[in-house]
């Protein structure tokens, strides 16, 4: 008698699991048809967004594998993990190793096209001389002075990146498209916030941001699917700066 009661005991406890498991809620990024709740295609939000962000909190790609990266080396300095740096580097500091960077890429055709600095980190981006195309776009950290790539240049980038994947074919969303998507996508996620200057790379774009008449962001959007992707770890702008 009491092995029976325990057998039924274990039945209603797995039976109650399997009831919890098909009422969890599917999340908003895989599987499911989830990318329906996300309209602005598989990057959402940017790489550490909420809703549909490459490593955001629910369903997000990468989460696990580039979560302590990103903390790590990308914010690290922010986060004071840098002990014995008290201060960021200067912006002579700065642009040395960004062009020692240019130069290590052995390419005479590349330049230095546009210098910013945020709280989080410097932006860099290359473009090509006899184009005037963007090639591709890196980071250095504020305060070990560690060059690391952008994220969707290194994802979509098809010509300069060696985890992209070239298509021979002209980008299908134009650039007009482009910047009708991307502010479409700031009047729901960063209202007030307008989609400024453009700039093409192979296979995405990467659009400036403005608030209020500043320069506030950026975002890039995939040439090819739309999909758009915050640059949510740069953090508050502070200010650009020409370098040779």
């Amino acid at each position: 008698m009491r092995r029976l009661y325990l057998l039924g005991l274990l039945a209603a406890v797995a039976g109650l699991l399997v009831l919890a498991t098909s009422c969890s809620p599917v999340p908003p990024f895989f599987g499911g048809g989830a990318q329906q709740s996300n309209p602005y295609g598989g990057m959402g939000q940017g790489m550490m967004g909420g809703q549909g962000g490459m490593m955001g909190g629910q369903g997000g790609m990468m989460g696990g594998m580039m979560g302590s990266y990103m903390m790590g080396g990308m914010m690290g300095g922010m986060m004071g993990y840098y002990s014995g740096v008290p201060t960021t580097l200067s912006h002579d500091r700065v642009g040395a190793i960004a062009n020692s960077y240019l130069a290590s890429l052995n390419n005479p055709e590349l330049k230095i096209g546009e210098f910013e600095e945020y709280s989080h980190n410097f932006y860099v981006s290359l473009v090509e001389r006899s184009t005037g195309r963007g090639a591709l776009e890196f980071i250095i950290d504020r305060y070990s002075g560690s060059p690391q790539p952008e994220p969707p240049s290194m994802m979509w980038n098809g010509k300069y990146s060696m985890m992209g994947s070239y298509q021979q074919a002209q980008m299908s969303v134009t650039p007009q498209q482009a910047m009708t998507r991307a502010q479409d996508f700031l009047d729901v996620v960063y209202p007030g916030t307008k989609a400024d200057e453009i700039v093409a790379y192979y296979g995405y774009y990467t659009i400036m941001t403005m608030l209020e008449g500043e320069h506030y962001g950026m975002l890039s959007i995939n040439g090819y699917s739309g999909d758009i992707w915050y640059h949510t770890w740069h953090g508050m702008f502070i200010g650009m700066k020409e370098l040779g």
